[in-house]
């Protein structure tokens, strides 16, 4: 097996790499170089022309999500991924929650606390989204109350999918205070060496 995944760590690519980390996978961690996605050689791998990219043995995978899953299926099956069909599905849920319902609101408040130049930063904005955010992490509060991971009783790639996303209140300085549950829970995840590589 030859596993590459293209994108730096604090990337997207953060989410399939912590996958292959908890696994034991060997991976390649290609950095591409400033342009280097915009590039036809990178585009044949992933039309999108961003990262992260994956490639095992000739078959290629945009996409972090879809990378993560495939990965904590296909190595991870009883392990990172559940073996019941309503434990996939929770999975899918979690993962597909927490695109939809934080990282959009978690991306605003990025760009516009720490990635933009000061005089282009929209603190109405990134306020208006940290508020905005307050609803889903009651639910994802309410979900990890008496529990210490997502799914089942063990840490999975729901886990993975999901802290990758709420890690970003950490930069762009989120108050994760109201939502204990939700802290505790990040901390647990984060700690994990597999995260930090």
């Amino acid at each position: 097996m030859t596993l590459t995944i293209y994108g730096r760590p604090g990337s997207r690519a953060r989410r399939p790499l912590w996958v292959a980390r908890e696994l034991g996978l060997e991976v390649q961690n290609i950095e591409p170089a400033p342009g280097e996605t915009k590039q036809p050689a990178y585009l044949a791998i992933n039309p999108n022309g961003k990262v992260p990219a994956l490639i095992e043995d000739g078959f290629t995978l945009f996409e972090s999500f879809a990378q993560s899953l495939y990965l904590a299926k296909k190595y991870g099956t009883g392990r990172l991924y559940p073996e019941t069909i309503e434990g996939e599905a929770l999975v899918w849920q979690w993962t597909l929650w927490g695109l939809n319902e934080l990282e959009r609101l978690l991306t605003v408040c990025l760009f516009d606390r720490v990635i933009k130049p000061e005089a282009e930063r929209d603190t109405a904005a990134a306020d208006k989204a940290e508020q905005d955010l307050q609803a889903p992490l009651a639910i994802l509060d309410r979900a990890l109350a008496g529990r210490d991971w997502l799914v089942g009783e063990g840490f999975t790639v729901a886990d993975i999918n999901v802290a990758a996303i709420v890690a970003l209140a950490r930069p762009c300085k989120v108050d994760l205070g109201g939502h204990a549950n939700v802290a505790a829970w990040l901390e647990r995840a984060l700690a994990r060496p597999a995260y930090a590589g």
